[in-house]
């Protein structure tokens, strides 16, 4: 499948804003006492951050110009905390590959250029959080060899 990554532009907002949806309904399908099925960008978030260098975002795009994926990342810096070594980062927090395009090899190029993105940057290191009961994406990450950073943990108690 020939496709091109490229940054994102303001008049990809309508196709992005489909795939939001697309990602926002699998989060609340999978946990939905957690999510709620919205955008969790809108248009004005979404151009505030493409204005803005230390959120880059980056889009696939197929042969027609159709948006098939975006990765929206952050860069982020870690500093001030006693027990921890400060560092800059990339914060990948947001990422999403059209359903019909799933499979095809088009989320690992994406991630490919967004560790490209990472060393233009000069960056060595690349964070992002997933939903442990999106199994799909878990391995899909595991397969690029991201590791167990944290895992956050949870209890749910009997209503009184």
């Amino acid at each position: 499948m020939p496709i091109t990554i490229r940054p994102a532009r303001p008049e990809d907002y309508p196709a992005i804003s489909r795939l939001l949806i697309q990602i926002a309904t699998l989060h609340h399908e999978l946990r939905p006492d957690l999510y709620c099925a919205v955008r969790k960008y809108d248009q004005v978030q979404y151009e505030a951050a493409l204005e803005n260098a230390s959120t880059p975002i980056l889009v696939v795009i197929n042969t027609q110009g159709d948006v098939l994926g975006y990765a929206m990342c952050e860069v982020k810096q870690l500093c001030g905390i006693p027990q921890m070594v400060d560092h800059d980062y990339l914060w990948l927090d947001d990422l999403c590959v059209d359903e019909s395009a799933r499979g095809q090899g088009v989320g690992e190029l994406l991630m490919k250029a967004v560790t490209d993105l990472a060393h233009e940057l000069g960056l060595n290191k690349i964070s992002l959080n997933v939903v442990e009961a999106n199994e799909g994406a878990r391995r899909f990450y595991e397969r690029l060899g991201y590791t167990t950073q944290r895992r956050g943990m949870e209890i749910k108690l009997e209503e009184k």
